[in-house]
């Protein structure tokens, strides 16, 4: 999958998920995220580095925000009460892992760029879900700092794995030729 139709796809997703996630009714949302992550993974030049950011993401991403509802600082919408962040919250996070070596690629050694861009973009992402009903931040000003100070910090690690994994890859698939 290019480049371009990774950015579209998550663009996509992300909107059929929060709308869906805003609406109680998470079967688009599955369906959604299944397609994009088995399209994703079926075309991938790195489909080892995604697998892994992809599981690594959906659990530290996922606690992540479980730690967010459980300080009262974001409420979901379809919560199912368990203390967990809802299973579309890990649906966008799975989407998310599969745009770092794709279209979100050329960030990876951009430091100075990558971490401004993840300090407003998390605040952005979460803002527009608000607005759409998916979540509600009643903390506001403490949910919005700690989204994009904890964004700031996690994407880069998420982005010097991808960035390892992918090199890991490379060398494994040199030491078979």
């Amino acid at each position: 999958m290019g480049n371009i139709l990774n950015f579209i796809a998550f663009q996509l997703v992300w909107f059929v998920v929060v709308v869906t996630a805003a609406k109680e009714t998470s079967i688009y949302a599955i369906a959604a995220i299944t397609v994009f992550t088995a399209m994703q993974l079926l075309y991938s030049h790195c489909r080892l580095a995604d697998s892994k950011l992809l599981v690594t993401g959906v659990i530290i991403g996922t606690l992540l925000d479980t730690v967010w509802l459980n300080l009262g600082w974001i409420v979901y919408a379809a919560d199912t009460g368990t203390g967990f962040a809802p299973l579309w919250v890990a649906a966008l996070w799975a989407n998310f892992t599969l745009t770092l070596n794709h279209s979100l690629n050329w960030l990876k050694n951009r430091l100075s760029v990558l971490i401004p861009c993840s300090f407003l973009a998390a605040p952005l992402s979460y803002y527009a879900g608000s607005k759409l009903g998916a979540v509600s931040l009643p903390e506001t000003v403490t949910a919005y700092t700690a989204l994009a100070v904890s964004w700031s910090i996690l994407i880069p690690v998420f982005m010097s794995l991808a960035k390892y994994w992918q090199h890991k890859d490379k060398e494994a698939e040199h030491a078979l030729v």
